[in-house]
C-alpha cells in the first residue's frame, strides 16, 4: 500500500449564506476519510508547531467517506486534443523542447510524448532516474536508449529526440543551454548525443501530451509518470532528423517543413494573471490545454525581462509543472457545503482525517453582499487555498 496522503482543494475562499463551496480531495493509502466543519477561533503561525484553535460547527458534511478512484492524473500537464493521428503515416517522428528539471532523480516521467507506457505504445522522450530517456514501441518491440550524463537541477537543457520508421534508427540529444552555450564558442559545450537501432512495424497512434505520457481507460486520459519542472518551446515534426542536426534544431523548428505542431507559451498571457488555459499551436492544428492548473507566465531560459509580459512577453514563454492541483471538473472525490442561512461570518476550515493525517481547507464565510458586477458574480477559481498535512 502507498503512503498515507490526503491532499485538495477548495474552489473559493470567500463565501455566503446559502452558496455552495466544493472541496476536491485527493487520497492515497487508505479506504476511507472522515470530514468536519470547524469554526477557526484561534490562529497563529508564529511558534515552530502552528496554533490552531478550533471549535466543531455541525453540517451536512460531518460524515465518513469511502475513496473512489480516479483514471487520471493529478499533477499539472497539458493533453492536446485529438492528436491521437498527428503522426499516422509518418516516415519518421522528431520530437523538442526546453527544459528545466526541478527533480530529475524521480523514477519515471513524461516530457514531451506520444506514448502508453503500459503497452509500450508510440514514441516519447521522458525523465529516467535523473537521465534523458526516449523509448519507441509498437506493442510488441520496443527501443529504450538513455544518455549517460545526468540532468541537474535547475538547469535549462536544449533537448531533442528522432526516430527513423523505415530504417529503425533513433538518437536522443541534450545539451545545457546556459548564456554560455548560446555564444559560438560555447555552442558544443556539454553536447551528448546517443543513437540506437530497432525496426518496428509501425507507430502506434496515441495522442500528444506535454509533461505525461498517456494510458488508455475508457478513453485517453495522462498517465502519473509526468514531468517535475518547467517547459518551454516544445515541437513535433512528422520526420526523422539526422542525430548531427539535432543540436540546435530548437532555433530552427518553425522552418521545418513537417512541423506538426510548437506551442508558445507566451500566447494568451495578461497581466492580471488570469491567463487562458488554452495554448494555441502556432501551426494551427493541435491546441494545447492546460489540464490541473499548471503555473503560466514563467520566465523562460532568457531569464526575467525588464518591463513585463507587457513590454516583452516572449520572456515568459514557459510554462511550470509542479503542485497537484487537481481541476475541480475532472474529479470524483469532491465534498460539496451549502452554508447554512444562520451559521456566523468568520473564518471556518474543512478538516479531513484518516488516521494520523490530517488536512485542513481554510475558507472564510462572509454576510457582505456581492457586488453587482459580471466578474464579481462568476465564482472566483485563481485562488486556490490548500491545506497541510500533519503527522
Amino acid at each position: 500500500m502507498s503512503a498515507l496522503e490526503i491532499h485538495g482543494q477548495a474552489d473559493r475562499f470567500n463565501v455566503r449564506p446559502l452558496e455552495d463551496i466544493c472541496f476536491t480531495i485527493v487520497c492515497r493509502g487508505t479506504s476511507s476519510f472522515r470530514s468536519q466543519l470547524l469554526r477557526v477561533e484561534r490562529y497563529s503561525g508564529d511558534a515552530a508547531i502552528p496554533l490552531l484553535e478550533t471549535t466543531p460547527v455541525t453540517s451536512s458534511i460531518d460524515a465518513h467517506t469511502e475513496r473512489r478512484l480516479h483514471a487520471m492524473c493529478v499533477r499539472p500537464f497539458l493533453e492536446v486534443p485529438g492528436s491521437e493521428d498527428a503522426l499516422s503515416g509518418a516516415s519518421g517522428v522528431t520530437l523538442g523542447a526546453l527544459i528545466r528539471p526541478d527533480v530529475p532523480e524521480a523514477a519515471y516521467q513524461g516530457v514531451l510524448t506520444a506514448c502508453d507506457t503500459t503497452t509500450n505504445r508510440g514514441i516519447g522522450i521522458f525523465l529516467r532516474d535523473q537521465r534523458l530517456t526516449l523509448l519507441v514501441g509498437d506493442g510488441h518491440a520496443k527501443l529504450e536508449i538513455s544518455l549517460p550524463e545526468p540532468l541537474q537541477p535547475g538547469n535549462w537543457y536544449e533537448i531533442a529526440a528522432s526516430y527513423d520508421q523505415t530504417t529503425g534508427l533513433a538518437a536522443l540529444f541534450q545539451r545545457p543551454y546556459t548564456s554560455s552555450t548560446q555564444s559560438p564558442r560555447g555552442a558544443g559545450r556539454g553536447s551528448r548525443t546517443i543513437t540506437g537501432h530497432r525496426k518496428l512495424a509501425h507507430l502506434p497512434e496515441v495522442p500528444l501530451i506535454l509533461g505525461a505520457s498517456a494510458k488508455y481507460i475508457s478513453g485517453w486520459t495522462a498517465a502519473e509518470e509526468s514531468f517535475i519542472g518547467t517547459i518551454e518551446a516544445p515541437y513535433v515534426i512528422a520526420k526523422s532528423t539526422p542525430a548531427t542536426d539535432l543540436r540546435g534544431l530548437h532555433s530552427r523548428r518553425l522552418n521545418a517543413p513537417a512541423l506538426v505542431a510548437a506551442w508558445d507559451f507566451s500566447q494568451g498571457l495578461s497581466e492580471d494573471g488570469l491567463h487562458t488555459v488554452e495554448v494555441p499551436d502556432v501551426v494551427g492544428s493541435f491546441d494545447a490545454r492546460c489540464v490541473n492548473a499548471p503555473l503560466r507566465a514563467v520566465p523562460g531560459h532568457r531569464g526575467n525581462a525588464t518591463g513585463g509580459i507587457r513590454a516583452s512577453p516572449e520572456s515568459y514563454g514557459a510554462i511550470r509543472l509542479r503542485q497537484r492541483r487537481p481541476d475541480p471538473e475532472r474529479w470524483k472525490s469532491q465534498i460539496t457545503l451549502r452554508v447554512p442561512a444562520g451559521l456566523a461570518a468568520g473564518l471556518y476550515s474543512l478538516q479531513l482525517r484518516a488516521t494520523t493525517v490530517e488536512e485542513f481547507f481554510p475558507f472564510v464565510v462572509t454576510h457582505k453582499p456581492r457586488a453587482l458586477t459580471p466578474e464579481a458574480q462568476a465564482p472566483s477559481t485563481d485562488f486556490r487555498p490548500r491545506g497541510r498535512i500533519t503527522n
